[in-house]
Order: C-alpha cells, then structure tokens, then sequence
C-alpha cells in the first residue's frame, strides 16, 4: 500500500505542473476564446484529482472509472460553455437550447450512474483502508497462523493510554487480527505508578478471560508496562492467569540517568513537574496520575531493590528484547534522550538501556536495517512507517519490518502451545 501512495504522490505531482502548463498554454493560444480550453483542462484535471484520491485512500482506480469521469467532465463543461455562448446571442437558438438541456440530462444521469457504480466499487475497500491508517476498524480476518491458544494481552508503557484512535501499538493489532490473533487492552492510565497500574491490568486481563472463556492470556508489553505486569504477577495473583510474558524495552534494571537526574535537580525539581502534569493527564483520563512516583521508579537503584522483591512465576514463560538507536538520525524526537542516556547507560533506544530492558531469556536487540537504528515508538510501529529491521537469528524467523516481528513472535506463541 506503501508503494501505492508513493506513485500516486509522484504521478500527482508530475500531472499537477504538466496540466497546469498545458491548460495554461491552450488559454493563451486561444486568445478571447479561452474559455474554449476549459472542457480540455477538466479532462486533464480528473487523471489529476484521481491520483490525489489514490494517494489519499491507498486504493489504485481502475482506468475505466477514470476515462468514465474525465469525458463526462469535459461534456459537463462544454454545455455550460453552448449555454453561456447561446444565452449571450442576441437571438436565441431554440434548436442548440433544446439539444443542449436533453444531452445535459443524459449527462447528468450517466454522471449518477458512473459514481453509484464508483462508490459500490471502492467504498468498503476505501473505508477499511482509511480506517486501518489510524488503527481502528480491521478486515475480516482471513488468515489463523496467529490464533493462539490463550488471547494476547498489549500492555502499554508510560506516557499514553489505550485509544481507539492513533493506537499506541500502530497497526499491529489490525494485522494481528487479520491473521487470526484475538486482542485485548490494558488500558490502565498512562502515568500511574507500578502498584496502581498493576491493579488496573488485572482488571482488564479479568474482563479478557470472561470475554473469550480462556483460562489464561499471553501478554506482550512494552517499555514500563513489563514491570507493571511483573509486580501483578508477583502481588495480585494472577500468575495462573498468564501463560507468557513478552517485554519488549522494558527497564527491568531502571536507568542510571534517572538516578543522575535526582541528584542533579532533586526531587523539588520532579514534585514541581508532577503537579502539572498530574492536572492534565487527568483531564485526559487518568484515574490517578502519579509523575513523582512513577518517575522515582525508572531509577536504577529502585529496580534493583524491586528484583529483590518481586520473583518470577516458574509457571510463566518469560522473555525480553530490546530496540537499540544507531545514531541521532534513528528518531528526530528522541536523539537528546538518546545521547543522555548513553553516557550512563549505553546502548538505548531513546529511553530504555539494551542491558536494562534484559530480563528472563533475552531474545536480542531489535535494530533497524541500514543506517538507521529502532527508538522506542519505532518498537510499537508508533510512527506508522513500519519501520525495516536487520534480520537476526535471535530475532522471531522472517522479521523483516517491525509488524512482522509481531506477526512472527505471536507465531511462534502459537507452536509453542501458547
């Protein structure tokens, strides 16, 4: 679909100056008599408008619908032109005025037909596309390679909460869906701390087993949202309602950049930030927002103490992997973090350390093909650009873009009786 918005883009852009400079050319050879051109640039103009609308919906146009359009433009056009020259002679023509109102109602119904066949056509395949850019409406689902025997649980991480709308996983949950994977959120809010987030996920793993009768569910989380279900693991009892636990970036060891930045500023500095940011994520949703808490709790010497604590099912099937950023040019937004961080903690993705997010058997490190490396919103497809990733034996098989990642870790789930 990608390379189709490309070639609409370019062929848009292309039509749009030749066009232009053609119909502009046919005004100035024509003189007084311009207007004649009209019907010709209406004709031009619809190849045009169709590629804005391919770019737009991500579905090509056939050819005939385009033809069918661009000649009923350039009749549409040409009556108004008779009309106008017929209305300006002093003498009416009676026969021009009758033979043009008897083709424009021709026109006017083919015009009808043409677009209820048009809109027949591509409305539902139009729709699903739209709606899949921002992540809110699936295709039936045609394919089971990911229909897993437990429901996967996407646990989000700190910042952002569960919406319909610009779905914090990108499109991965629609392309999990296509192939069979049964999704379920644990909108819990998106600055609460460990303690409070946790019980929010129990409540929302709880309503996944009623809804789908399971005994258990697979749980994939990203960045905090790991740490949250291991404490719910750990303290709420529901170590025999989960079956694995995926961590993708996951601060497992917390950052020693956090512990550098208490240092620096205090915790005057953080209680200041944390009342207005606990105004507004409430205005956004959030039940109880805690910034001061949450953000003691990404430091290192607070995991450490909190792995001490906090022991893992031998019932549960743990895993990790971390996204590590190249360079500055991975992620415009997070390069500064991204440097920060690398002087105390190493290799990052713009927030999580690739030695802190190890945890249970560690997968390896997520990165992307070339030049450019994976940040932390490139790990949930959070930019929508699915970004190409380097193959890795410890990476899922066939882990060529980060939506196949997803695709090839919930298979794996599956065959491994998940």
């Amino acid at each position: 679909m990608k390379s189709i918005r490309k070639k609409a883009l370019i062929a848009s852009i292309i039509e749009f100056f030749v066009f232009s400079f053609v119909g502009f050319s046919l005004v100035l050879m024509l003189f007084h008599a311009g207007i004649l051109a009209f019907p010709v640039i209406a004709f031009m103009w619809t190849f045009w408008g169709f590629n804005v609308l391919t770019f737009f919906i991500g579905i090509k146009i056939k050819l005939r619908y385009r033809l069918s359009f661009a000649v009923l433009n350039f009749l549409v056009i040409s009556l108004l032109i008779a009309f106008l020259i017929n209305s300006a002679e002093s003498t009416k023509n009676n026969t021009v005025q009758i033979v043009s109102i008897a083709v424009s109602i021709v026109v006017a119904l083919l015009y009808l037909l043409v677009s209820i066949l048009f809109v027949k056509y591509y409305w539902k395949p139009a729709k699903n596309e739209v709606l899949r850019l921002f992540g809110k409406n699936p295709p039936e689902t045609t394919l089971d390679d990911c229909k897993t025997k437990y429901p996967l649980l996407l646990v989000h991480g700190t910042g952002f909460r569960d919406r319909k709308l610009f779905n914090y996983w990108g499109l991965i949950p629609e392309i999990l869906k296509e192939h069979g994977a049964a999704i379920f959120y644990s909108k819990h809010d998106a600055w609460a701390n460990i303690e409070d987030a946790a019980n929010q996920i129990v409540i929302a793993l709880k309503e996944a087993l009623e809804k789908t009768g399971s005994e258990k569910v697979n749980v994939i989380a990203h960045s905090k949202g790991g740490i949250d279900v291991r404490y719910a693991i750990a303290k709420l009892g529901v170590s025999d309602k989960i079956a694995s636990l995926t961590m993708i970036s996951s601060p497992n060891h917390g950052l020693k950049t956090m512990d550098s930045l208490y240092s620096i500023f205090g915790k005057g500095f953080f209680k200041f930030c944390a009342f207005f940011v606990n105004i507004w994520f409430r205005i956004l949703g959030d039940k109880k927002p805690d910034f001061f808490k949450t953000s003691q709790q990404f430091r290192a010497s607070f995991m450490e103490n909190f792995n001490k604590e906090i022991i893992d099912s031998p019932a549960i099937m743990y895993q990790s992997f971390a996204g590590k950023m190249k360079n500055s040019f991975s992620d415009i937004f997070m390069w500064l973090l991204n440097l920060i961080i690398s002087f105390s903690d190493g290799a990052n993705d713009g927030l999580v350390s690739v030695d802190s997010a190890k945890w249970g058997k560690f997968r390896g490190t997520i990165e992307g093909r070339g030049i450019f490396g994976i940040s932390h919103p490139h790990e949930v497809d959070g930019y929508r650009t699915n970004p190409r990733l380097k193959e890795s034996e410890s990476l899922p098989s066939g882990s060529k873009t980060i939506r196949d990642f997803y695709i090839n870790l919930v298979r794996e789930l599956k065959d491994t009786g998940f």
